[in-house]
């Protein structure tokens, strides 16, 4: 089972990861989300070893990127064993299919024949729509996918789910913009929480695993605390409909410009607006 909150490694600088993950670990989180593409998997491994925590009590998740993904299952597996030497471990709990790029099918199998070698527990895809997963023809574990109040995608959501596959959200504090939205704030503010545990408890309350990145050893244990996070109706039909046609047409042109020429996206997605 993917623990409903993990810890997100993208975009922490190398040098400062192995402190972020260690502070993770410390304050009680489990999952952990890596990437050959974010460049610092040897630094959670040191973290990790580092810990002392039994390794059956950690979860962690790792993703294959589109350069090895287009050059054949071999440089698939390369990339995951990889990927595994960095972090230290035996097994990774969940290994995904970063992008569904060309030859993201066989990449999809070659993570199967790993799982059926014992280095992969289970096998997920990541950004998968409707069409890649028809194409893919298999039941991943999981869809790790972007999933936050301005951009729910409730029929790629129910087609995934109607299927037994996790959702897994990524962005679910929209890169920190969402923290600033005035309904947001209104609600944490009369929850007596904060704005990051309201829009995090919104994805929880919906079924998603919910992957936030923070360094920030207080907003980090926030993050964690989500039982006593109550979201009235009202809440909650204020949050569900902050994705407009717009802002969804707008995130499907981008889509694989996005995968595959601005992979890092931009720093406030473009179809986002403050809501009053």
């Amino acid at each position: 089972m993917i623990p409903r909150v993990g810890f997100g490694l993208y975009q922490i600088p190398a040098a400062e990861t192995k402190e972020a993950t260690l502070r993770a670990l410390s304050l009680g989180y489990r999952h952990l989300d890596c990437a050959s593409f974010y460049g610092n998997e040897a630094r959670v491994g040191e973290a990790i070893s580092e810990s002392g925590i039994p390794r059956s009590e950690l979860f962690v998740a790792t993703k294959v990127w589109t350069d090895c993904i287009g050059l054949g299952p071999e440089a698939v597996t390369k990339s995951l064993l990889k990927s595994l030497q960095l972090l230290r471990l035996e097994y990774c709990d969940l290994a995904y299919v970063h992008w569904p790029v060309p030859g993201h099918v066989d990449a999809y199998r070659a993570l199967e024949r790993l799982r059926d070698a014992g280095k992969v527990k289970a096998v997920g895809v990541s950004n998968y729509r409707i069409q890649d997963l028809e194409e893919l023809g298999a039941t991943p574990v999981a869809n790790q996918i972007e999933v936050n109040p301005w951009m729910y995608r409730r029929e790629t959501i129910d087609y995934f789910r109607s299927r037994g596959i996790q959702i897994v959200a990524y962005k679910p504090l929209l890169r920190g913009a969402g923290l600033d939205d005035p309904g947001v704030a209104r609600i944490a503010q009369a929850r007596g929480v904060s704005p990051a545990q309201i829009l995090l408890r919104w994805g929880t309350h919906h079924g998603f695993s919910v992957i936030p990145k923070s360094s920030n050893a207080d907003r980090m244990a926030q993050n964690l605390r989500l039982d006593a996070v109550d979201l009235a109706p009202e809440d909650l039909a204020y949050l569900d409909n902050l994705t407009t046609p717009e802002s969804y047409a707008t995130f499907e042109a981008h889509f694989q410009k996005r995968a595959v020429v601005d992979k890092d996206g931009p720093t406030l997605p473009v179809y986002y607006s403050s809501s009053s």
